[in-house]
């Protein structure tokens, strides 16, 4: 029985291309009739290309294809080796990052193990994590040289950034977390100090590396509250100094008065020496200067018999307690902070027609004095009347005010007064003299008198 004869569906011939060159050229049809014809440099090619042709009619795959290839045996078995380690990485990507690293190496004359060993030595991660609980403690620590008043500021605006977890890390912070513990704050000014301080304490951490951003700096400015400007009026000034005259014998008119025809700031006043002021100008250098250049403020005239007449000798003792009886006496419609201050600017700036020779004087700005100081402005024969107050126009004229009443105490001897609080509790001793359990307090440590101790009359 003869074989039957093999169908041949694929032919190889020579064939020449336009440029003169010499191909291989596979023709025929597969078994679904698709047409075959591929031109190949080289007859092997060409004959691997009919063999592939043949295997697909026959329903078969070769699993492994033959290719040309530059590459040995051992070549091929590390080319094997290294796809499988690459995973999904391009392997050609990944030899021309480490030949690039090598070059960078070679260029700082050292090898990448040197340099990835030094990385390893003296890296530090971009932050520290941090509870925001343990930063503000850190913080304050560090800020051991503050007031306390201004410790105490801190640390109220630290309970907003407490109160919600003190747990959370000081770089998890947000601009949204800022604003919306801000935001509960109605008052403008309220909100405006506590942004301050907590501003303060996230630039402290970006320097101690605990975030990389302070999330205040990004925060909306805060409109300034232009109804925390107001001044006294005229009636309400004249009050003021003639309740200063009469409380306590003068002991504070003379700060009353050059925070009313001077300008000086409460700080200012409070870091004043005697040597400060002469007849014409008071130098100023505490304050808010403190630490800057100073400024020389001039006296005007009546402020010049006010002081001819009652000498700066420095705040007086219970300055703050003093400025509170005074405020009642006036009775003013309106008391801000520094309205004294604001008082004097507005008039001043009346009285100059200047603003910036008012702003150069009172160590400020035009642009401040428009967002703080300046009120509606007085009239012109109000102005006048106000530079021509001195001690003798004042006194010219009864005003109506109300100051606490001033009651002599008869203090017993020092041998009594140590008899009395040995004998009895604070309280009733207080009683018969007819003064506060303080004032027998500073009375005895004034007198040296030895107080019982606490616990004392439990016993």
């Amino acid at each position: 029985m003869s074989r039957p004869k093999k169908i041949v569906r694929y032919k190889l011939l020579p064939h020449k291309n336009k440029s003169g060159t010499m191909s291989w050229r596979v023709t025929g049809t597969t078994r679904n009739g698709t047409r075959i014809r591929n031109n190949y440099s080289t007859k092997a090619e060409a004959h691997q290309k009919i063999s592939d042709l043949e295997l697909e009619d026959e329903g078969q795959t070769e699993a492994r294809k033959a290719r040309r290839t530059s590459l040995n045996t051992a070549q091929l078995a590390q080319a094997e080796t290294a796809f499988q380690k690459l995973g999904v990485r391009n392997l050609s990507s990944v030899v021309s990052h480490y030949l690039n690293l090598e070059e960078r190496s070679r260029e700082k004359e050292t090898t990448l193990d040197q340099m990835f060993a030094f990385a390893e030595a003296h890296y530090r991660p971009e932050v520290e994590t941090i509870s925001i609980f343990n930063a503000t403690q850190l913080f304050l620590k560090a800020k051991a040289d503050i007031a306390d008043s201004t410790r105490l500021n801190y640390s109220n605006s630290f309970k907003h950034l407490l109160m919600e977890d003190p747990n959370k890390e000081v770089h998890k912070f947000t601009v949204s977390d800022i604003e919306r513990m801000l935001g509960k704050h109605k008052n403008l000014n309220s909100r405006k100090s506590h942004q301050r301080f907590i501003s303060s304490f996230f630039g402290w951490c970006v320097r101690h590396h605990y975030t990389l951003e302070n999330p205040c700096s990004r925060l909306d400015p805060v409109t300034p509250d232009k109804r925390s400007i107001s001044t006294l009026t005229l009636e309400e000034v004249r009050r003021l100094l003639y309740a200063a005259i009469h409380y306590q014998d003068g002991a504070a008119v003379a700060p009353v008065a050059i925070a009313l025809f001077a300008g000086l700031r409460p700080s200012e006043i409070a870091d004043l020496t005697p040597g400060d002021v002469s007849r014409k100008r008071i130098k100023v250098t505490g304050g808010k200067l403190r630490r800057k250049i100073s400024r020389v403020t001039p006296i005007p005239p009546n402020l010049q018999e006010w002081l001819g007449a009652y000498p700066f000798k420095g705040l007086p003792a219970g300055w703050n307690s003093k400025l509170k009886r005074l405020k009642a006496a006036t009775k003013a419609r309106a008391w801000k902070q520094d309205v004294l201050r604001h008082t004097s600017i507005t008039f001043q700036a009346e009285r100059d027609k200047n603003e910036a020779l008012t702003a150069f004087n009172n160590g400020t700005s035009t642009e401040m004095m428009d967002r703080h100081y300046r009120d509606s402005p007085p009239s012109s024969k109000k102005v006048a009347s106000y530079w021509q107050l001195t001690p003798r126009v004042i006194l010219s004229k009864k005003e109506d005010v109300e100051l606490p009443s001033q009651t002599t105490v008869e203090w017993p001897s020092k041998a009594k007064l140590k008899k009395l609080v040995w004998e009895k509790p604070m309280i009733h001793v207080a009683a018969d003299l007819g003064v506060s359990n303080t004032a027998i307090k500073k009375r005895c440590v004034k007198l040296g008198i030895e107080l019982p101790p606490r616990g004392h009359w439990l016993k």
